[in-house]
């Protein structure tokens, strides 16, 4: 059995080769021949002299046709060529053409500039420029129309703003202003403190033994434990106290007393065609007389 499967794949294989080699020649037996078709050169003509020989005696008519068709494909060449070129120097021209109108824009521009500036420079240099005429409405100065004045010193509020309201339907506006003053208004004399209150005590029984009665033990304050003699307005009173007591033996002070107050003043402005009525002014002035009340004028602008 083996053997007889050897022999029939041999036989198939047979078969199989003889169809393919027969098959080819018969494809191809039918096919008429090339008619003026050139000669195929194998590798190995191309080194044998008749070869060679036989290339360059091909027949006339497949040599004209073959310098023919060079010379045709060298013209196409050339004209493509001439037109590529052409082509180039086209956009080349455009190319020169738009940069010379950019640098001819801008030397007009810069032309234009220069020509206006030197322009401008000679108008102002041969013709002086006009005073324009403007009509303008006329403007009050209220410091021309108008009077200003202080009036003052005064050192109670409660008057200054009494003559305030008298005035305000004379003016058209008014204002105070203040500033603190000091003044030395009194003299205190006392006997400077001692180092406790036993000793201002026994101090004390030691002035009234000279029959001086008239004090008191200071309770509190930086002079705390000295002897109060009082205070005195007349600086006279206040040094002759105070050299009676020195004589008993007493270590006897006299100290000026300041005290601050404020100084007021009233700045207000009225129309030329207006004036407050005297008697307004007289009664305040007489009422400030002590304080050197006066009235001055002032700027308005102040």
């Amino acid at each position: 059995m083996r053997w007889l499967f050897l022999f029939l794949f041999s036989l198939n294989l047979i078969y199989i080769g003889w169809e393919v080699s027969g098959s080819s020649s018969e494809n191809y037996a039918d096919v008429p021949a090339l008619k003026n078709a050139k000669r195929i050169l194998l590798l190995s003509e191309l080194k044998s002299p008749v070869s060679l020989t036989e290339t360059k005696t091909l027949p006339a008519s497949d040599a004209h046709a073959e310098n023919s068709a060079t010379k045709k494909s060298d013209f196409e060449k050339i004209t493509e060529q001439a037109k590529k070129e052409k082509a180039e120097a086209a956009q080349e021209l455009v190319k020169q053409s738009d940069a010379s109108r950019d640098v001819e824009l801008a030397v007009n521009k810069a032309a234009e500039s220069s020509a206006g500036s030197s322009t401008e420079l000679s108008v102002t240099k041969s013709k002086p420029a006009k005073a324009e005429y403007v009509k303008t409405l006329p403007i009050k100065n209220s410091s021309q129309t108008a009077k200003c004045f202080t009036l003052g010193p005064f050192r109670d509020l409660g008057e200054l703003r009494s003559l305030t309201r008298e005035i305000k339907t004379y003016v058209v506006e008014a204002d105070f202003r203040g500033r603190k003053e000091r003044e030395q208004s009194l003299y205190w004399v006392y006997l400077k403190p001692e180092k406790n209150q036993a000793k201002a005590i026994e101090t004390g029984k030691r002035l009234k033994a000279k029959k001086i009665k008239d004090f008191y033990v200071i309770r509190e304050g930086e002079k705390i434990n000295g002897l109060s003699l009082g205070h005195f307005k007349s600086k006279k009173g206040a040094y002759g106290l105070a050299k009676k007591v020195k004589n008993f033996g007493f270590n006897v002070t006299v100290e000026p007393v300041f005290k601050t107050y404020t100084l007021y003043w009233l700045d207000y402005q009225m129309t030329s065609d207006v004036n407050i009525p005297k008697s307004i002014f007289d009664k305040h002035i007489k009422q400030g007389k002590k304080n050197n009340v006066s009235r001055l004028s002032r700027d308005c602008g102040v």
